[in-house]
């Protein structure tokens, strides 16, 4: 890898129950971007959510190559399009 950069994403929408972190993992694996991440989700009582569509809340710290920062951005953008989530925020650490 060349420079390391650290992104700090906010997702939010169905992440469990469209498994959302799985998806993005094996869309990184396919890309073969030099990126990984780690991800912390917070639900809302689990049961009322799924209930009422209240969406959950990822934070995602993800160390990506410099060079692959901008793809990388795509491909979660695309990911988060396509399971109809948002981000709310992409900060560079």
């Amino acid at each position: 890898m060349g420079k390391i950069k650290t992104v700090e994403i906010l997702v939010r929408g169905d992440i469990i129950e469209k498994n959302i972190i799985l998806k993005l993992a094996d869309r990184l694996k396919e890309s073969k971007l030099r990126a990984d991440f780690s991800c912390s989700v917070t639900v809302p009582p689990f049961l009322k959510a799924v209930e009422k569509h209240y969406p959950s809340l990822a934070v995602l710290y993800a160390t990506v190559d410099i060079e692959d920062l901008f793809q990388f951005k795509a491909l979660l953008r695309d990911l988060c399009r396509e399971e109809a989530c948002s981000i709310l925020s992409i900060t560079e650490l």
